[in-house]
């Protein structure tokens, strides 16, 4: 098995296929979000190239995607055939990783597993667990609607007025998470060139001329709606908003886009939110892993780009 670096115009499409085989066979994602984009736009990131390819003599066998992070860490997923997914070959890939991240002088590493079978070779390979983040769901629609308190007024987005007060409102929220902090108009803009994007499924709570919270869903299909972004800002935390402004964005899919059923993740450490979900009637349907691994400073010389495949 050999690796290269991946190509957005002559991979794209093979990456795609192998993309769709695995969540086929998965029946969960094979990439988060953002290393979608990648496969979607070229040079969606700033970070060089997105990824490696793994192929042997019948194709393309795995998807290695990179992303560089702004603590130097690099987030990397492995979309893997299910029928490679041999211990050897697994270690191999993160071994592979590994050097080329000290390459580029990466001072760590941040790997999320969506199988049993990478948790299982991070593992082994010296990474340790960082996060559970489970996905919770519930049918719909809820018995509980939203009530706000006096004063809070809720509408959705207003494309071209709310788009700087959005995102300093959200880095407020979400001030050093690695996946939602920190974000710029083009995080923003990636988001309303998807075609599940509406402006009025993200709830905006003002209190005047104040942001107070927001609930940014998405209904990519009515057997299920997500809660995709959900925030309250400082100064307004503790009074129910939080909880309002979940009922007012499931309202909103159940009622707008005739929402089956309400998806949303939460930090398996964040206990509060777990007990106010269970409450609501959301139960545990999988749970992804984080694992992160410190990188020495001086990098080991590259070697040839094959692994075993046995």
């Amino acid at each position: 098995m050999k690796l290269r670096s991946f190509d957005w115009w002559t991979d794209r499409d093979a990456v795609k296929r192998l993309i769709a085989d695995i969540e086929e066979h998965d029946r969960h994602p094979a990439l988060g979000e953002r290393k979608r984009f990648s496969l979607v736009e070229p040079f969606a990131t700033d970070s060089g190239s997105p990824g490696l390819v793994a192929e042997d003599d019948a194709g393309l066998l795995a998807y290695l995607a990179f992303m560089e992070e702004r603590d130097g860490y690099w987030t990397v997923e492995l979309a893997v055939r299910p029928d490679y997914r041999r211990r050897s070959v697994l270690q191999g890939l993160l071994q592979w990783v590994d050097r080329q991240l000290r390459t580029r002088r990466a001072t760590g590493i941040r790997l999320w597993a969506y199988v049993p079978e990478v948790a299982e070779a991070a593992e082994r390979s010296g990474f340790r667990l960082e996060r559970e983040l489970h996905n919770l769901r519930a049918p719909l629609p809820l018995a509980e609607f939203p009530r706000f308190a006096s004063g809070i007024e809720v509408r959705g987005f207003r494309e071209g007025v709310d788009e700087d007060v959005w995102l300093k409102g959200n880095n407020l929220v979400f001030a050093g998470h690695p996946e939602n902090g920190d974000w710029g108009i083009a995080d923003l803009d990636r988001r309303r060139r998807r075609s599940w994007f509406s402006s009025e499924g993200l709830r905006m709570a003002w209190d005047g001329k104040v942001l107070a919270g927001f609930c940014w869903t998405k209904v990519p299909s009515p057997q299920a709606g997500e809660i995709y972004v959900i925030g309250v800002l400082p100064g307004y935390q503790g009074m129910g908003l939080g909880k309002a402004l979940l009922l007012e964005g499931i309202s909103h899919m159940h009622t707008f886009h005739h929402a089956r059923a309400c998806v949303l993740y939460v930090d398996g450490a964040n206990l509060p939110a777990m007990n106010l979900y269970k409450s609501m009637g959301f139960g545990l349907h999988h749970t992804d892993h984080s694992y992160l691994k410190r990188l020495e400073t001086n990098p080991p010389p590259t070697r040839a780009g094959t692994l075993p495949v046995g």
